[in-house]
């Protein structure tokens, strides 16, 4: 019986934690194939799918979490966003086209720079070798050997998994089978940190908001001095008129 019960009482606070908000971002160069990872995460359709311009962001919660996923776009001009929101990320999604070799040691470099920042490292990442409907695709082996990915992870200490995977093929509860094991992978390790994630990320986003008050600060201080010196220039022109 008082087994039972502790069963019993166990359930009941599992089933009373509250979910835990998180934020994700979906990353990656132009054209692997993000917004249809997130269209198949979220459940819905991907018909008339275009490009991510600048970002979008949806909600969706998924066992005990409340997620908000972050999908920026990859375009060469647009990658430096994504500095902007690297400070509130728990955890990173980053998605490669395994059929296009050609590009690969540029995303290699990509994946490289995010990773060494300060505000990523240590944080788990699921790499998604996509489009593997695609004839010629590179396996898991090959992608992992392209990015150089076990010597990355380990010198900037992020856990990772990497699933290769077709997101096109399936959304919802026809997700396809390696797009949703990774992504319960990316949970299951927030969820075995999060703790530690989140005063991490309380406390750089904290950082990061006082870095933007500041800068904005300085903008206002500049804008102020300009207009001072071009009103003092101009009275000075109006006396040497009247002189």
């Amino acid at each position: 019986m008082f087994s039972v019960m502790g069963n019993c009482i166990s359930c009941w606070k599992r089933h009373r934690e509250p979910h835990k908000e998180i934020t994700l971002l979906l990353v990656g160069i132009d054209n692997a194939g993000k917004t249809v990872a997130a269209k198949g995460l979220l459940g819905e359709s991907i018909e008339g799918v275009a490009p991510t311009v600048g970002f979008s962001s949806s909600s969706m919660r998924y066992d005990k979490f409340d997620v908000t996923l972050h999908d920026l776009g990859g375009g060469k001009k647009i990658r430096a966003i994504w500095k902007n929101y690297l400070s509130e990320a728990y955890g990173l999604i980053y998605v490669v086209d395994s059929s296009d070799g050609e590009r690969m040691q540029e995303s290699k470099a990509v994946l490289k720079d995010l990773l060494q920042n300060p505000r990523i490292s240590g944080k788990p990442v699921l790499v998604l070798a996509n489009k593997q409907d695609v004839p010629g695709a590179l396996d898991e082996i090959d992608v992992v050997d392209q990015l150089d990915l076990e010597l990355l992870v380990n010198t900037y200490k992020c856990p990772c998994r990497v699933e290769t995977c077709s997101a096109s093929l399936g959304q919802g509860k026809k997700m396809d089978a390696a797009l949703r094991a990774g992504f319960r992978w990316l949970l299951e390790t927030i969820g075995a940190n999060f703790d530690l994630l989140h005063k991490r990320v309380e406390h750089e986003t904290a950082l990061q908001r006082e870095a933007e008050e500041q800068d904005k600060r300085e903008r206002i201080a500049r804008v102020k001095k300009a207009q001072e010196e071009r009103a003092k220039a101009e009275g000075q022109n109006e006396e040497d008129c009247c002189s």
